[in-house]
């Protein structure tokens, strides 16, 4: 008997595996560079995110979800591109703890120097290298220090000796923070300038050389010294704090890190006092008078900070910013704020009637199908008109914003009316340079879209109005 059946193998199709419909960053990113082939991070997702390529859809305990589908459904050559800029960005900058490892200073200063646009800060919160090794060449001096790391490694003398080196009045503080210390406590840190730490090596006589070496418990020479009448420092700021009091104004006070001098510049209250009037009086104070060669009246930065605080002054001023097709482009999106309030005039996209260049949608996220059908430059413009009449318009690099507006009315075939005349606008950008002292183009930090732009530079206005160094109002101490 002839055996018919046959054995045949059961093929069991191959399931794809499953994929969440949404997902957080994390495990978008592995998707993403399983997807594409790209070694995809959770900064690239905020990047896609940033440039309005994702758009949340939801929380899950706390942290933003996405769609997986959209994310799947992203140009690869987007994807490509973000994943390049991120890593070429990464080869030649470092995070911020590794940043302050290599020159040797405190984190905080690059954060300042960051703020002041002083040093190239990008993705990830990352210090670009060769800004670092030349601020750490040029700007030396400039860093904060510990009290410990300034008794112990610039003055080498006890740590428990530098309350008396404040307690002479010799300097003073140039920032403070709150560090955690365990899950419930912080702790205020108290920071110095270098430069000021080393200065002390030059009061006339102080010998640094007897305070050094000291055995644990042995009295400090530098006790003597905390009961001396004040030094410079000390001098210049009673003297500023009497000027406020005698006139009723605010006084600002900077020891300038450029000079090693003193700075000294006030609030005019209806023109007074005048400068003639302060330096007769600096000259009549008996402890601030013999320091008067080194102390500067009515500095640049004076100047600017007095018209920071009029352009900060209700009905007078806007900030005004523009995103466009391509660096000599035009008009993709503007916004208008108040200088005096912050709140938002205007703020919308622009059909700019051409397309927009890859670079400038690389920065500013603007893509022509986001622009496409939007209102044309000349249906805005009377609103912009409206929103910017009998006011200064400022702007961060306002030589670009005022080239591009004035080349879309002229395009238009309209008039410029009150937006044309120059001195009708204000460069926040050279101001907040002159005010700073830096000859460096400065970064502003706003996130390359027009609103946030604005608010940026409105930050950096108000910074201006503060004045430099200590502030001394009437009745301080």
């Amino acid at each position: 008997m002839t055996d018919t059946t046959t054995d045949t193998a059961t093929v069991i199709p191959q399931q794809e595996p499953y994929v969440p419909p949404f997902l957080g960053a994390t495990r978008l990113a592995d998707l993403l560079a399983e997807h594409t082939g790209q070694p995809v991070t959770v900064a690239d997702v905020a990047e896609l995110v940033a440039q309005e390529a994702l758009v949340s859809n939801g929380t899950h305990k706390g942290w933003p979800t996405y769609s997986t589908s959209a994310a799947l459904a992203l140009d690869p050559d987007l994807v490509r591109s973000v994943v390049g800029e991120r890593v070429a960005w990464e080869e030649v900058s470092l995070p911020r703890d590794e940043a302050a490892e290599r020159i040797g200073w405190h984190w905080h200063d690059l954060v300042r120097m960051g703020e002041e646009g002083r040093i190239t800060t990008g993705r990830g919160g990352r210090y670009l290298i060769t800004d670092l090794d030349t601020m750490a060449a040029e700007a030396d001096g400039e860093q904060y220090v510990t009290a410990q790391y300034a008794a112990t490694d610039v003055l080498e003398i006890r740590a428990s000796d530098w309350k008396y080196v404040e307690a002479a009045g010799w300097i003073a503080p140039a920032h403070t923070y709150e560090k955690e210390v365990g899950r419930y406590r912080t702790v205020t840190v108290t920071l110095y300038r270098l430069g000021d730490v080393r200065a002390l090596l030059e009061v006339p006589g102080v010998d640094w050389e007897s305070v050094r070496g000291l055995l644990k418990g042995t009295p400090s020479p530098l006790r003597e010294y905390a009961r001396l009448a004040p030094t410079r420092a000390a001098a210049v700021r009673a003297f500023a704090q009497g000027l406020a009091n005698r006139h009723r104004t605010t006084v600002w006070a900077w020891n300038s890190p450029y000079s090693g001098g003193w700075e000294l510049d006030w609030e005019r209250v209806e023109g007074l006092p005048a400068y003639a009037t302060v330096h007769e009086e600096l000259a009549d104070d008996p402890d601030a008078a013999p320091y008067a060669a080194q102390i500067t009246l009515c500095p640049t930065w004076g100047k600017i900070t007095r018209q920071a605080r009029e352009l900060l002054a209700p009905d007078t001023a806007v900030i005004l910013d523009t995103e466009t097709t391509d660096l000599d482009g035009r008009t993709v999106e503007i916004a208008v704020i108040d200088a005096a309030t912050g709140k938002k005039l205007m703020n919308t996209l622009v059909d700019p009637g051409a397309p927009i260049s890859d670079g400038a949608r690389w920065i500013h996220g603007i893509t022509d199908e986001m622009v496409a059908g939007k209102r044309p430059f000349e249906k805005i413009l009377p609103r912009l008109r409206k929103v910017t009449r009998d006011r200064i318009v400022c702007a961060y690099n306002a030589s670009f914003d005022y080239s591009v507006i004035v080349r879309d009315i002229e395009r238009a075939g309209k008039k410029p009316m009150h937006l044309e005349p120059w001195t009708n606008w204000h460069c926040l950008m050279e101001a907040y340079a002159d005010w700073l002292g830096s000859h460096r183009w400065l970064r502003l930090g706003g996130g390359h879209r027009a609103a946030g732009d604005c608010e940026a530079a409105r930050q950096v206005l108000i910074e201006m109005s503060k004045g430099r160094g200590f502030e001394f109002s009437e009745g301080g101490s």
